[in-house]
Formats: structure tokens, sequence, C-alpha cells
């Protein structure tokens, strides 16, 4: 299938339609919000459905992918240490979920370059869990910025802890048993999807702190508010996207146990 590279123009047509982000999620089928503010490329079959629903017959250039980086001596680069269930591992899996993807042999992680603590971090714990020297790619012209590595091993590691290849949301992938039966793992799973998809905002009108987790997968939101009910904490179903923690006490437990980087790193909003 082939891709093509998202130009400020295209984006522009998707900012100025008549639907809004969202709208537009639901009618093509995938999360539109990406390939407006962070994707570089967009495939095919989302291309022209974008196109249909846009009423528009944008000129992208096809991007010639190198699929070599995935196969024979370049499916390892780097040697990838012994990895094992563990809470580095059981973040790990939940920033993959967040804003994470696996396509053929290709492990990669999406950021809003501004937030480069947490782009630091994250690069730390991926190295520090796998031993191998993880790229970074940042973006001049749009606040995009990703973490990758190709190495079939690592991707094939990530499948046999609950990952898998391919779109989240049509593979309806949530949270591995393996990390909602431990209350450690299920924290450090807790704190990496908070860190992607969620956000901790501050209310102006009440004057108070709440944390809210956004996700197109209905698997993965069952699943959140699943896990975070067992630990104690009563997230409120805000709409079919979103799962709010309003209760003061809560969110104070929930700052002090799980520790989100949002808050440490003072991106509250």
């Amino acid at each position: 299938m082939s891709r093509y590279k998202i130009t400020n123009d295209f984006r522009k047509v998707i900012g100025n339609s008549n639907y809004s982000l969202r709208q537009l999620t639901k009618l093509a089928g995938f999360s539109v919000k990406n390939i407006y503010s962070k994707n570089v490329s967009i495939s095919e079959k989302h291309l022209k459905m974008l196109s249909l629903l846009l009423k528009v017959n944008p000129k992208l250039k096809e991007i010639r992918l190198n699929y070599t980086k995935n196969l024979g001596i370049y499916a390892k680069t780097e040697k990838v240490r012994k990895i094992k269930k563990g809470i580095r591992l059981a973040e790990i899996i939940g920033i993959i979920l967040g804003d994470g993807n696996m396509w053929k042999n290709q492990v990669r992680i999406a950021f809003d370059k501004r937030n480069e603590k947490y782009i630091e971090y994250v690069k730390n714990l991926l190295e520090t869990l796998t031993g191998l020297n993880v790229k970074k790619q940042v973006y001049k012209k749009i606040n995009s910025a990703y973490l990758y590595y190709y190495n079939k091993d690592l991707a094939e590691t990530l499948i046999k802890f609950g990952l898998k290849r391919g779109d989240k949301k049509i593979n309806q992938l949530g949270i591995p048993k393996w990390i909602k039966s431990n209350k450690s793992y299920a924290k450090a799973c807790i704190r990496g999807l908070v860190d992607t998809d969620g956000c901790v905002y501050k209310c102006k009108r009440e004057k108070q702190i709440y944390i809210k987790f956004t996700n197109y997968n209905q698997q993965l939101l069952k699943d959140f508010k699943e896990v975070t009910k067992d630990l104690g904490y009563s997230f409120a179903k805000a709409n079919k996207t979103n799962a709010c923690l309003y209760r003061k006490n809560e969110v104070v437990r929930f700052i002090r146990d799980i520790q989100p980087c949002k808050f440490k790193f003072g991106a509250v909003v």
C-alpha cells in the first residue's frame, strides 16, 4: 500500500473543512487528529477516504519507503537486551498503546517536540529496557518528534508481551492481562497512557485539578477504566472517547501514586 507525504496545505484543508476533527474521525473510521497534527505521511486508503469526505483531490508526493531496514542483515542493527516483565516494560507498553505504533519491524512513538523533558525521559526508559541506541527525529516546520527503532527482535518481543503490528483501533488493542493482574505493572502502564493520551488540567472555574484520558479505541478505553477502578480511582465516562477523574482526594492520590510525568514536568493545562 502506497503512502503519501502530508503537506501543510493539506492540513489547512482538513482544518478549514465543515467538519470537526472528531466528526471526520467518526465518518472516516480512523484518527484524523494524528494526520492533522502529528503524522508525516498518510496511507493511500486513508487519503482516498479523506479526499472523498472533503471533496478535494490533493496532489501529494508518494513516499518510497526503504523496506531493507526491516529485512535480512538490517533486521538486527543492535543486539536487544533480554526483556522481562516489569515496571519499565509495563510503562513502555502504556506509552506505545497511547502514542506509539508498530509497522513491519519498526517501533515508533510520537511526541509534541516542545515536551523535551518527556521525550528524553522515554528515550532513557527505552534504552535502559532494551540496551538499544534509540533514534530521535524532530521536524522543524511542525511540532512533531519521534523516537523510533528498526529491529525485528524488538518488535517480536513486544508482540510476545501483548502488542500487535498495525492499527491499534482496528486491532482493538487493549492492556495485556499480565499487566492487569499486577498492581505495580498496572500503575506503570496507566502512567504511560496518561502521559501520552491523557492530560492533567486545572479547571479555572472550580479551581481544581482533574485527570482526563482520551482514546478512540473502545477496548483500550474500557481497559483503562477497568484497571483504574481496580486501583481505586473513579474515572467517570465524559463521552464515548473520554474518561475523567473529578474527585479531589482521588486526584491527589493519583498524582502521588501514579506519578504522571505530565504533572512532574509541569505540563498542567
